[in-house]
């Protein structure tokens, strides 16, 4: 049995190598899992697999008795976590007069990052985002995804994420809507804005199909959505119909005959623990399991066998400095009979390329070789950039960048337009510069036999240019812009080396794993024969049919989007029901 040393993530994030013994296949069928410590799993066990063949993660903890219950709470609905999703569902069902008890296991909500994908509305369309056909968007996800994708799932997403979004930005009284060619507000407002100013997508121009429909909050602490996250959370509460628990993590579900109708969660500043038996149902937004060490490398071994190469980026923590993000609403499904979706799962792991982001300028490896069509999104780019030898890869562009950026096909990762100060400070986020290509390269200090390669690789790249096509790899003529203007410029990327920013890992990050439990487009958990388990709900990243092998980044902020829109949609459905 092979042992996985422990090794700490970059950037100070904890631990993240506990023993493994062999791995399964990516999809774990529901089943009757064998009896395990309360706690296995939380922490992975040692071996990861037992003589039955069931990882330690997916083993059920020894059911915690009534006797070891301090209170037991009775209520409608059960939401548990207090993300994105999860606030979302408390408040929508919260204002459709559902009782609601919520269960967090940090100290407060948790939300990140700000982008969300919006479309179909009024106020979608004054911010200058065009219709989009929700089949037509569904379809090229199904694509990129090699239709491992629930249809269902993503068409019931895509027809409501508008209506979703405006309900979600209503929460913040004081929000301010940029419109296309208004001035940026004060440094002491919250604003959502477009910051998708390309052109749209072109079929026999464009290299990766792309819809824009991306709205950006923007806060003046930098928090991004946290003011309107926070007022969300802030709305539900105001129902009067809503008892909060924080630094309480659940545990257990609590199952009669084929139904779930409660959970167990435990109090961490008292150990104590307390039983919510809920009419309704129980919802789980409880994230993913990206800082779970043995479920990443079970489910997303490509990741984990590379872990040092990328940043782990997000710090969500309990008061006993544990990782929020273990895939506790995973297990918990699992053990009453939930199914988690056949692999392969995927995870949002992105090439993060600084000031230029992943603008299709000239990409050469590490040989000193150009490797890919350069117009790619971020998702992709990651996943060519870790296959290049050494990881190295340098981005080469001359003096005429700036006016170059608004060619730029619109995606994750990609930049329309630079500053005026970031133009004047380029020596300052470049790694070589010359007023010639010999220059250039010889200011990069790399081997003579990679020099010379790059030299001959820039002039066979400035003759495509003038030629006005890419024979050799496909590239846009619009984004075929020759090096001649002087001075020329190289940003040079090196996976796991110091960032020209100085913080370790420049340009791979894993934010996030995105597959889960597999749910009806209800978000109802299905067992292994895909019938619904009455009173269980996962949305979030503990839902699956959302997002497998990749994160595609056919429309940016997609993944924020599903989550609010199905904790809306769940909230209400419940709220609904009879």
């Amino acid at each position: 049995m092979k042992e996985i040393s422990r090794r700490n993530f970059i950037g100070g994030a904890a631990a993240f190598g506990l023993g493994l013994g062999a791995m399964g296949l990516a999809g774990c069928a529901a089943g009757e899992p064998a009896s395990a410590d309360a706690d296995a799993g939380s922490t992975g066990k040692a071996g990861g697999q037992d003589t039955t063949g069931v990882p330690s993660f997916l083993q059920a903890p020894d059911p915690i008795t009534d006797d070891q219950i301090a209170q037991t709470i009775e209520t409608e609905l059960v939401v548990v976590g207090l993300g994105v999703a999860g606030v979302s569902a408390v408040r929508s069902a919260a204002e459709g007069g559902v009782k609601v008890v919520a269960i967090e296991k940090c100290s407060e909500p948790n939300c990140r990052s700000s982008q969300f994908s919006a479309f179909n509305t009024e106020n979608a369309r004054s911010m200058g985002i065009e219709d989009i056909e929700t089949t037509d968007l569904v379809n090229e996800l199904m694509i990129q995804m090699s239709h491992r994708s629930d249809f269902r799932i993503l068409k019931n997403w895509a027809d409501h994420c508008g209506e979703a979004f405006d309900w979600y930005a209503s929460a913040y009284g004081g929000l301010v809507w940029v419109h296309p060619g208004d001035e940026t507000p004060s440094e002491d407002t919250v604003y959502v804005s477009n910051k998708n100013s390309y052109p749209p997508y072109e079929y026999g121009r464009d290299h990766e199909v792309v819809f824009s429909g991306t709205l950006s909050f923007t806060a003046p602490d930098k928090g991004g959505q946290k003011p309107v996250f926070l007022a969300n959370f802030e709305k539900a509460q105001e129902t009067g119909n809503v008892d909060a628990h924080f630094d309480c993590p659940a545990r257990q579900l609590v199952k009669e005959g084929d139904k779930v109708v409660g959970v167990i969660f435990q109090n961490l500043n008292d150990q104590t623990y307390t039983k919510v038996l809920a009419s309704k149902g129980v919802v789980l937004a409880t994230g993913d399991y990206v800082r779970n060490d043995e479920m990443v490398a079970h489910y997303l071994p490509w990741i984990y066998d590379q872990k040092e190469k990328f940043t782990f980026t997000y710090m969500h923590q309990d008061i006993e400095g544990n990782f929020a993000d273990m895939g506790d609403g995973h297990r918990m499904g699992y053990w009453v009979g939930g199914n988690i979706e056949a692999g392969p799962h995927a995870a949002m792991a992105h090439g993060d390329l600084g000031k230029l982001g992943v603008d299709a300028f000239l990409q050469l490896n590490g040989k000193g070789e150009r490797y890919i069509n350069e117009d790619l999104t971020n998702d992709h780019f990651g996943s060519a950039l870790i296959r290049q030898p050494g990881n190295v890869i340098y981005q080469i562009f001359d003096s005429k960048f700036p006016e170059q950026l608004s060619s730029m096909q619109a995606g994750l990762g990609t930049k329309s337009k630079i500053s005026q100060e970031d133009i004047d400070a380029i020596d300052d986020w470049t790694s070589a510069k010359g007023d010639t290509v010999e220059d250039l390269v010889a200011n990069l200090g790399v081997e003579a036999d990679v020099a010379d390669t790059m030299k001959a690789q820039i002039a066979r790249y400035n003759e495509l240019c003038a030629a006005g096509k890419d024979e050799d790899f496909g590239k846009a003529s619009e984004r075929m812009f020759a090096l001649e203007t002087p001075p020329f410029y190289a940003i040079r990327y090196a996976v796991g080396e110091p960032g020209l920013s100085g913080a370790s890992q420049d340009a791979l990050r894993c934010l996030v794993t995105m597959s889960g439990l597999s749910t009806t487009k209800d978000a109802e958990v299905c067992d292994a024969d895909l019938n619904v388990i009455p009173g269980l709900y996962a949305i979030g990243n503990v839902q699956g049919g959302r997002f497998l092998a990749d994160y595609p980044a056919t429309i940016a902020g997609a993944s924020h989007s599903i989550a609010m829109t199905y904790g809306y949609l769940t909230g209400k459905h419940i709220a609904e029901s009879a």
